[in-house]
């Protein structure tokens, strides 16, 4: 198996999150460079040995244009080859490409896809009008009319999602339709949403969480895997804490279809509803850009940053000619450390000590996503930062202006 190394300089953003510190872990021992930024100076990837350097940028939900030309700055000081994105500023980079040169590289999907992705309607009317399957939704105009649309539907259980959002941010839940319906009007109030940015309602499905994740470069699947969540920050959904890689024929097939009719470019995952016992299973969600989970995916063996640098820099054959050496661990379990200490104290206080003690000390994993005894101070960056959001914001799942909408 042929191995680049290189001397290029990647820059990360968002480099507090374990998306971030995963892939440039993964890249560092091929020895790229890595320059990490963010607008917070807490975080893993500013703790961490592997970073050659750490620039401070304006949050992009305060202003995107600020925030844009301190990314220019950073790239003309430290001569970056490439730039890697790893979470919501991935479109507002894609849509500025231009104005990072033409000796910046940005590993980034196509904007108005990216935009699509990011927007729950139409990520649905895209993938219902290719007949993927979507739970049932609900139309209105005013919501008014939402309980008596359910009751004719018989639809009790629903899933309120505002447009805009991430890791069960702006998702909401709800047994019955009046609920439901005072739902929307709490959050069109909260958010001042006209009716083009009306909270999406489904109906509730019941089953796993599977993501199908893949890379696209030129027009051609490069990689891909596919992992199933076996615990959940949130029991109601969002991020997990424990996950398994895993094969699943159909969920493939139809995400390669959705990217495929698209023309996707970059890093994406794409997450489905599973029922295991019936075979059915619902389309969720894109996230246009690299996922929480993709440490997993790298330990298993699917690099995906360094085939993403391979496809940049040398062109989709070289990445898929490193591919086929590759040989995926399947199953292979990843474990989230800290989400994991989040659901014992959580379960502690509940008085549910066994389950307590099944989460934090009786779970097997193959890997961890964010505890190494090589470099373990981005654990405890992480845990600062976590420590700070939840003391300001008072929450351990809290979201900035502009985050949700």
């Amino acid at each position: 198996m042929t191995k680049y190394v290189s001397e290029n300089k990647f820059l990360f953003t968002n480099c507090s999150s374990r998306s971030a510190y995963a892939a440039m872990r993964n890249l560092s021992k091929y020895g790229i460079h890595a320059i990490v930024c963010d607008s917070t100076r807490l975080g893993m990837s500013q703790f961490s040995r592997f970073s050659k350097g750490f620039e401070y940028y304006t949050s992009h939900y305060l202003d995107e244009e600020k925030f844009i030309n301190d990314l220019v700055s950073i790239c003309v000081k430290h001569k970056i080859d490439f730039i890697l994105p790893s979470h919501n500023e991935t479109e507002i980079i894609a849509r500025n490409i231009h104005k990072f040169g033409k000796y910046v590289k940005a590993i980034v999907p196509n904007p108005d896809h990216c935009a699509i992705f990011n927007n729950k309607k139409d990520a649905y009317n895209l993938a219902a009008s290719i007949g993927i399957p979507v739970p049932r939704r609900v139309k209105y105009n005013s919501p008014e009319t939402i309980k008596n649309k359910l009751l004719e539907m018989k639809i009790d259980r629903t899933v309120i999602k505002l447009l805009t959002g991430n890791s069960s941010k702006g998702v909401f839940y709800s047994d019955n339709p009046k609920s439901t319906q005072e739902t929307v009007f709490k959050l069109i109030h909260k958010y001042n949403l006209t009716p083009e940015r009306y909270p999406q309602i489904e109906e509730f499905v019941s089953g796993d969480g599977y993501g199908s994740s893949v890379f696209y470069w030129d027009n051609r699947l490069i990689a891909n895997v596919t992992h199933r969540r076996l615990r959940e920050k949130i029991r109601t959904g969002g991020t997990s804490t424990l996950r398994e890689t895993t094969k699943h024929q159909k969920i493939e097939e139809a995400s390669f279809k959705l990217f495929d009719h698209i023309g996707w470019n970059g890093m994406a995952m794409c997450e489905f509803k599973v029922n295991d016992k019936t075979g059915e299973f619902w389309f969720i969600e894109v996230n246009p850009r690299m996922w929480g989970s993709i440490p997993v995916a790298i330990a298993s063996g699917v690099e995906f940053p360094y085939i993403a640098w391979l496809s940049a820099k040398f062109g989709s054959d070289t990445a898929l000619n490193f591919v086929k050496t590759c040989e995926p661990k399947i199953p292979w379990r990843g474990r989230w450390l800290l989400g994991d200490i989040f659901l014992f104290a959580s379960a502690l206080l509940r008085f549910q000590l066994i389950e307590a003690v099944r989460i934090l000390f009786l779970c097997k994993s193959n890997s961890v996503d964010d505890f190494y005894f090589d470099d373990p101070l981005p654990f405890f960056g992480q845990v600062l930062l976590y420590l700070r959001n939840s003391i300001t914001k008072r929450s351990l799942n809290p979201s900035q202006k502009g985050m949700v909408k």
